[in-house]
């Protein structure tokens, strides 16, 4: 055998060693969590370090889709400058947001900075926000009302990251596709 080979040899084992050991439980992940310089989650709880590494990609992806559906809800609203984006809203929304704004101004003491409204909508909301002006505002813009279908589908699954459960290689691929179909309709 050749020393090429041997080597190739000797690094494939090396990393098939590597996924082994990185597979079991009790090992540290690569990744630090830090609460601070010395202080590292990964090292005490590596088992719950790994769950919120994989599941950290989807949550980071309903970051972005949320943000951007939020931007985009506000601008298509607000193509007309004479009638303000949130009096086009459905007044339970609106409602909600007010709720929502009361508990802001109770939490002022946290380092937030100030929020507009636009900054309380939640998921839900927002496609409560499109199927409520459909017509008049969002179907020349997203022109399939199943994509509204779809992004309430995911919402479980966004909820569920949310509230620091992973899910499955299968559901983080769903929310992969569902977010494609949108920004391939509707691109930013």
């Amino acid at each position: 055998m050749s020393a090429d080979a041997r080597t190739a040899l000797f690094v494939m084992l090396g990393q098939t060693a590597e996924r082994a050991v990185a597979g079991l439980e009790k090992v540290a992940p690569p990744q630090p969590l830090l609460l601070s310089s010395r202080y590292d989650l990964a090292e005490i709880i590596p088992d719950g370090v790994k769950k919120a590494i994989g599941a950290a990609e989807s949550y980071k992806l309903f970051f972005v889709f949320e943000g951007y559906l939020r931007e985009f809800v506000v601008e298509v609203l607000s193509s007309d400058p004479a009638v303000s984006w949130w009096d086009k809203l459905p007044q339970d929304v609106k409602d909600e947001v007010t709720k929502l704004e009361e508990n802001e101004e109770a939490k002022s003491w946290m380092a937030l900075g100030s929020r507009d409204k636009s900054a309380l909508l939640t998921y839900p909301q927002l496609l409560r926000i499109m199927e409520h002006a459909w017509k008049e505002a969002f179907a020349d813009q997203v022109r399939d009302k199943a994509l509204l279908q779809e992004a309430r589908v995911i919402g479980h699954l966004r909820n569920t990251i949310c509230h620091m459960t992973a899910i499955p290689e299968e559901e983080s691929e769903r929310v992969k596709q569902v977010m494609r179909d949108w920004f391939r309709v509707v691109a930013p």
